[in-house]
């Protein structure tokens, strides 16, 4: 992953060597096959140690792209590196961490120019890089923004977000607003903080608890093993949620990551749509026996 820093986390993610892996908007239900439109997509992604959380890291992504009449939106989003698949709200998931999905059987994609893009939250203002999307497939070509360290200050918590663009040779200038929500803290696992958790039980169902928040806004949980991905989503307000003993790993030690998620659409003349995306986690590494 780190070979892919510069070009954002999201993108990151969702690209591997010599292949896209395929990703699913989380916006599930929502849409289907698109009639060809312009989204606008900002990611705004905070990481950091349970055990130290002063040391978190952020980025920002941002995509503009446009699909032409039918498109299938969702995996349109996904291979462009605008896309994140999770399980509905009180569902599970487990496979693997990379499925990938052939390029060819899309129609073109393109990642507008957009001209000058910034992120202005909690008195910082982020002027993103422009950068070349990697030319993997002939399907998609274009641009898109990333910030160019990860430096947490300048994309704060719990702030007001806004972003702004100039304007490009196939976009006009656009404006949205959003809310970010406040940090995770406090998680427990099993009765245990992830802060300082070391040891839990191997395949055994797993009870996760957080300070409730927001209504609308989702807490997800994911846990690895080996080459498989274990995926939890549940509602931010319930401040609890549980995962079952299936979906835990077996004897290992694996990296454990609790997100808080939410995305907020702006309306704006320039685009179909447009959103941004919050998703703040801690991680720990923990040993299952």
């Amino acid at each position: 992953m780190d070979a892919f820093r510069s070009l954002g986390r999201p993108l990151a993610l969702t690209l591997g060597v010599g292949a896209l892996a395929c990703s699913v908007e989380v916006e599930q239900g929502r849409e289907a096959t698109d009639t060809g439109s312009t989204r606008a997509v900002v990611t705004v992604t905070r990481s950091a140690p349970a055990a130290s959380p002063e040391e978190a890291r952020a980025d920002a992504f941002a995509g503009f792209v446009r699909t032409p009449a039918g498109a299938d939106a969702k995996t349109s989003l996904a291979l462009t590196g605008l896309g994140l698949d999770l399980p509905a709200v009180g569902e599970c998931r487990k496979g693997p961490r990379n499925d990938a999905s052939p390029a060819s059987t899309l129609t073109r994609l393109e990642l507008l120019d957009a001209g000058e893009v910034t992120l202005a939250a909690g008195g910082n203002v982020t002027t993103l890089a422009p950068r070349a999307f990697p030319t993997i497939t002939d399907s998609i070509s274009g641009v898109v923004y990333t910030t160019r360290d990860r430096a947490a200050a300048p994309l704060p918590a719990a702030s007001t977000y806004t972003v702004a663009t100039t304007g490009g040779s196939s976009l006009v200038a656009l404006f949205g607003e959003a809310q970010a929500p406040a940090l995770l803290k406090s998680v427990d696992l099993g009765g245990e903080s992830l802060a300082t958790i070391e040891v839990l039980p191997a395949h055994h169902e797993l009870d996760v608890r957080w300070p409730a928040g927001s209504a609308g806004d989702r807490v997800y949980i994911e846990l690895e093993e080996g080459s498989e991905s274990h995926l939890c989503t549940f509602a931010d307000e319930a401040g609890h949620g549980v995962v079952p003993a299936a979906l835990v790993p077996g004897p290992s030690t694996a990296p454990v990551t609790v997100h808080r998620l939410r995305e907020t659409d702006f309306s704006d003349p320039a685009v179909t749509r447009g959103s941004v995306r919050f998703d703040f986690e801690l991680s720990a590494s923990v040993t299952f026996e």
